[in-house]
């Protein structure tokens, strides 16, 4: 489990990953954020994810990806793509990380990251940063991840693209590229690095959303075994039970 402290519209809210109970114990903070949580709870909703199991062979791991997918990663080397990752990231990596999904996600209509979530699981040890390149030094795509080290577990938090280049068939298609060999790069090297487990972050089931299922898709191209855990918002005090009122009303 990883738990960091945030705060959102001046309210103190406490994110914990990957509980393996629920306990609404006493806390600085009015609101507690389960993100994938092992246990179900009235108050929390099932959230579905695939995972890879880091502590299977290269060949066990490599198996399930579809002969298409591996040409890609293979074609994407050949390219002189060069994938990195940064295990412990400062605010600074964190800042800059934050700058170039915000220019993504505005450009997809998406919201922006929570920068503050990132500083937070910076200060906790608790981000990997990965970035994928082109042989001109152009950075094509990178993600984010939350590290539980003591679990031996990551989880995909954020992916951008260089939505620069999403104007153009040929530039999707690499950053396509680039995005399966920074996954199948991040697989490897965080198996070497003793991790366990590596969570894509969330599985559409049956969206009614194309972009979703894309995404499901792509996702599935990595193998994986589908996991079901439970998030949600849970206050701790009443103040926390008013402002989650409101929230819901507003909703």
């Amino acid at each position: 489990m990883i738990a960091i402290t945030r705060s959102k519209c001046g309210v103190k809210i406490s994110d914990i990953f990957f509980a393996d109970t629920i306990d609404n114990q006493a806390t600085p903070s009015p609101i507690l954020f389960f993100v994938q949580a092992a246990t179900k709870h009235p108050t929390l909703t099932p959230f579905n994810t695939l995972a890879v199991d880091l502590t299977a062979s290269v060949e066990e791991i490599s198996s399930p990806i579809s002969r298409n997918t591996r040409y890609k990663i293979n074609r994407a080397e050949r390219e002189g793509l060069t994938p990195r990752i940064i295990q412990d990231p400062n605010e600074t990596d964190a800042s800059l990380y934050a700058r170039f999904y915000d220019t993504f996600a505005r450009s997809k209509g998406l919201p922006p990251c929570n920068e503050a979530k990132l500083r937070a699981l910076c200060s906790s040890s608790g981000l990997i940063l990965s970035s994928v390149s082109d042989a001109q030094g152009a950075l094509l795509a990178s993600h984010a991840y939350v590290k539980d080290t003591s679990l031996g577990r990551v989880r995909l938090l954020y992916s951008a693209s260089n939505f620069r280049a999403l104007s153009d068939s040929s530039e999707r298609n690499k950053i396509g590229r680039a995005n399966r060999l920074l996954h199948w790069y991040e697989i490897l090297t965080l198996k070497q690095l003793g991790f366990r487990l590596y969570d894509l972050g969330g599985l559409p089931v049956n969206s009614q959303d194309k972009a979703k299922n894309d995404i499901a898709r792509f996702k599935l191209e990595f193998g994986g075994k589908p996991l079901t855990e439970y998030s949600g918002l849970m206050p701790t005090s009443l103040l926390g039970r008013i402002i989650l009122s409101l929230y819901r009303k507003r909703l």
